[in-house]
């Protein structure tokens, strides 16, 4: 999670899918308000953009068939920086011809990166989601908690919910070995402990694919979960396995 000072960006759409929540203030996508407290799904080749965002705090979690690391996206930048500039949102160069161009600044990279043009596909969703947690309702008393069910995504089962503790007590997530899919928790209210640690808000709790894992916490305490698609699924359509590993 970080706070966002400022970002102005050119509109944009990537091979790889992202979430955000917005823990403290607020950020324009430039086709709608991503508002305190609300969850944004922003799938694969979605336009969106120009984004502004001025002093929020905003958790992103983002995943793809091609991850780039720190170290190659430093060193991609570097080597752009030889033949052009990042300004305002936007990579500017010129081409073997001479002729200036701009480029999304990400996409700039995955070229540098993977040595082919970025080539989109067709977007499953046409834009990003933004949710508004509070809009829905609760289920029923499941134990010591309850659930808003925000959403299920893609053939590749991507689902997020809030939990809500409505007394002290434990919510658990059995391990399975037929449901690969990784999950994570994010605390975005009250008092919580694992493992005989304790910890407040704003805080993640990892569970690798087939790994159950549990979080005590207080009444009133609420959490956002999030279960990622699981590491076999593609969101590339026919991207050859060894280059999604690439």
């Amino acid at each position: 999670m970080k706070r966002i000072a400022r970002i102005p960006r050119s509109g944009t759409a990537n091979d790889f899918e992202q979430l955000r929540f917005a823990a403290a203030g607020r950020m324009d996508l430039g086709f709608g308000m991503l508002e305190e407290g609300d969850v944004g799904y922003f799938p694969a080749n979605a336009y969106y953009g120009p984004q502004k965002c001025e002093g929020a705090l905003v958790l992103i979690a983002q995943w793809g068939d091609r991850f780039i690391t720190k170290e190659q996206n430093d060193k991609a930048i570097a080597e752009l920086a030889k033949h052009g500039e990042f300004s305002d949102g936007i990579y500017r160069s010129v081409d073997e011809q001479g002729h200036p161009y701009n480029k999304d600044p990400l996409n700039a990279i995955w070229e540098q990166v993977f040595n082919e043009p970025f080539k989109p596909q067709r977007p499953r969703y046409r834009q990003p989601i933004v949710i508004t947690p509070a809009a829905f309702g609760w289920s029923d008393d499941e134990g010591a908690t309850r659930s808003r069910k925000l959403g299920t995504f893609t053939e590749n089962g991507l689902a997020i919910e809030s939990i809500q503790w409505l007394k002290n007590g434990s919510f658990e997530i059995a391990a399975s070995e037929s449901d690969r899919r990784p999950t994570f928790a994010f605390t975005t209210a009250g008092s919580f402990a694992r493992g005989g640690e304790g910890f407040g808000p704003h805080t993640g709790v990892w569970a690798d694919p087939g790994e159950g894992f549990g979080v005590d916490a207080e009444a009133g305490s609420e959490m956002l979960l999030v279960r990622f698609p699981e590491p076999s699924s593609r969101i590339t359509l026919g991207l050859n396995r060894d280059l999604a590993h690439a």
